[in-house]
């Protein structure tokens, strides 16, 4: 089979046959690139904190560690600060680097609550991990290991109750489980975790998001298993929707996994379960009918807040979804858009629920419609049927990115703006350019490189983290160690070649970026330096005021940002001199943009409220 064309779809394609891809990698034209740090385990998740620093899990380690985001080439030697160390092979994981079988992922997500850094005793981090090996004997046949996600609390060195000895140290200590008990395999575990961006449900508190895969039902050594991503009382092949902390619900008294882990579901999630015995359980469900979710994450456009995540596809259709509460994904009735058919005919190998082989004139646009099933906002890789590769194949010739995690990027590199940013376990990274309603992908073909392109052709990239201050242009990656996948490293010409920087932080740095504040004054006008704006005191602890110079066109706006993002005031002012009330904020970061009356963005300061 020859390689095959990018082809991406929104919401309907013309089906394209396998050509030579011609896409260029813009790494190096657009971006610096450093090593910031390396020798990691399988680096799986880099995250970066509202500490200002970057949080990484390493799969096969099972460790996190913290750098900070200050770092450069000269500190890549410097080994990262080890926070958590879970030992291997003794306690609760009972597997170690010399298993015949390793899960997939091993140490997985982690996210920061959001008020980590404004609250002393919510300075939680939760964590997803594989903890045990039940059966994985040989080869032909399933494996089946458990996976749980904890809470746990992070002390600084000088954090009263820090539990480690003279001299104190930063450390992670597990507080308390929230889910255990759940499934897990040597494929196809997902395992991201993020936290919604602002309060939910009745009472009024974050919840914590989850994405679980299909455990790798129905292809390779899991062909015999059954695929349970389409039933609502199991949690495979399901986006889960957790309780932060604990709501204080009593036992329901029966013994169940839901009831045990009733403290931690929300009670206004989208599901009962449907046997009448545990009917009053809510399920931990969010979503379901998905295959391999191995992203999911939050992101604000045309003033709304969206769930996005990616998803691995099955030998073609990698998609990317906007994820909603009780929303039917597909999986495995349905690979991809659905409206072209293309996994009706010709899907002969076990994965898809076997419906060439089992099921007369199946056709997937006609179960998709019937189940109101939620089509991806963006798919890749669209094959007809003639194109899908029977059982046997060479699988690194499948039409597939292998999409390892999503970010969204708001900042102002050039054209970016409101991007989603999809890392790929073969092909780098690719960056999709959101519509201004942020519920589609604003591409229909890769000639329109504008706005769809990829990026680090060859490496094998584990996850994107992006610095929070829009002119920074500054993201890091993390490069897993080795691997090989159905959507191999280094392209589509049926080798497994190696990742280049493997176990690595990278940093990639936006070149052209102007470094605010910058020129606020039209073409012509006179040239307006640094310190256009002063503001104090900082801290703060309830009136902020700023102080402009006289030169800056009016009416000027005022915006200021928590570390997550969230615009929490706007102000105009036709007066060079004014003040902001900031006394009902939480104390902790916050970021002041100020804009021009030619509504540039002229100014960015970051100040503490106390």
């Amino acid at each position: 089979m020859k390689t095959p064309l990018f082809i991406i779809c929104i919401s309907s394609c013309v089906f394209s046959i396998p050509l030579q891809a011609q896409v260029a990698d813009s790494t190096t034209i657009l971006f610096n690139m450093d090593t910031v740090a390396k020798n990691l385990g399988y680096p799986w998740e880099i995250t970066y904190g509202p500490d200002d620093s970057l949080w990484i899990t390493e799969a096969r380690g099972y460790r996190v560690l913290r750098i900070s985001s200050a770092r450069s080439t000269s500190d890549k030697n410097d080994p990262p600060q080890e926070v958590l160390n879970i030992p291997l092979g003794t306690g609760e994981i009972n597997f170690d680097r010399t298993s015949n079988r390793w899960p997939q992922g091993g140490m997985q997500g982690l996210v920061i609550h959001p008020e980590f850094m404004t609250d002393v005793n919510k300075r939680w981090v939760y964590l997803s991990y594989v903890y045990k090996k039940q059966t994985c004997p040989s080869s032909n046949n399933p494996c089946y290991f458990r996976t749980k996600i904890v809470r746990c609390r992070f002390y600084f060195a000088a954090d009263p109750g820090n539990p480690t000895s003279v001299p104190k140290r930063d450390t992670l200590t597990i507080m308390d489980t929230v889910l255990s008990n759940l499934p897990g395999s040597n494929d196809h575990n997902s395992g991201r975790l993020t936290i919604s961006p602002v309060t939910e449900g009745p009472d009024n508190k974050f919840r914590l998001y989850y994405t679980i895969g299909d455990m790798g039902a129905g292809q390779f050594n899991n062909a015999s298993r059954t695929n349970y991503a389409q039933t609502l009382d199991t949690c495979e092949g399901k986006i889960l929707r957790l309780n932060t902390e604990p709501d204080g619900d009593p036992s329901y008294g029966v013994n169940h996994d839901y009831n045990t882990w009733r403290l931690w579901i929300p009670n206004d999630n989208p599901f009962n379960h449907s046997v009448p015995e545990f009917s009053s359980l809510k399920t931990p469900v969010y979503s379901f009918g998905h295959r391999n979710a191995q992203g999911v994450v939050w992101g604000y456009a045309n003033s709304t807040w969206r769930l996005y995540s990616s998803e691995h596809g099955d030998k073609s259709d990698d998609e990317v979804n906007n994820i909603l509460s009780g929303g039917n994904y597909g999986w495995p009735k349905v690979a991809g858009m659905g409206s072209d058919n293309n996994y009706s005919s010709l899907d002969a190998f076990a994965n898809n629920d076997r419906l060439a082989s089992l099921l007369v004139n199946y056709n997937e646009s006609t179960w998709a419609t019937t189940n109101s099933m939620r089509r991806p906002l963006f798919a890749t890789f669209n094959w007809p049927a003639s194109a899908i590769p029977a059982d046997g194949s060479n699988i690194f010739t499948w039409g597939t990115i292998a999409p390892s995690s999503i970010d969204f990027y708001k900042g102002n590199i050039p054209g970016w703006k409101n991007s989603l940013l999809v890392t790929s376990l073969k092909y780098g990274m690719y960056r999709l350019k959101l519509k201004s309603t942020g519920d589609f992908v604003d591409s229909s073909s890769s000639t329109n490189s504008v706005d769809t392109f990829p990026l680090l052709h060859g490496w094998r990239v584990r996850d994107v983290a992006i610095h929070p201050e829009a002119n920074s242009g500054t993201f890091w990656i993390v490069i897993d160690s080795t691997g090989s996948t159905s959507g191999p490293t280094g392209g589509f010409n049926g080798s497994n070649d190696p990742t280049p920087d493997g176990g690595k932080v990278l940093k990639l740095s936006y070149k052209a970026l102007i470094t605010l504040p910058i020129n606020p004054n039209p073409p012509g006008g006179p040239p307006v330096v640094k310190d256009l704006v002063q503001i104090y005191p900082n801290p703060v602890i309830s009136t902020l005021h700023i102080q402009g110079k006289k030169e800056l066109r009016k009416p000027l706006l005022v915006q200021i940002y928590d570390i997550y993002g969230r615009m929490l005031k706007e102000e105009t002012s036709y007066k060079n001199n004014f003040s902001v009330e900031v006394g009902s904020f939480t104390p902790g970061s916050y970021i002041l943009k100020l804009y021009n009356g030619y509504d540039l963005e002229v100014q960015i300061e970051k100040f503490i409220k106390k």
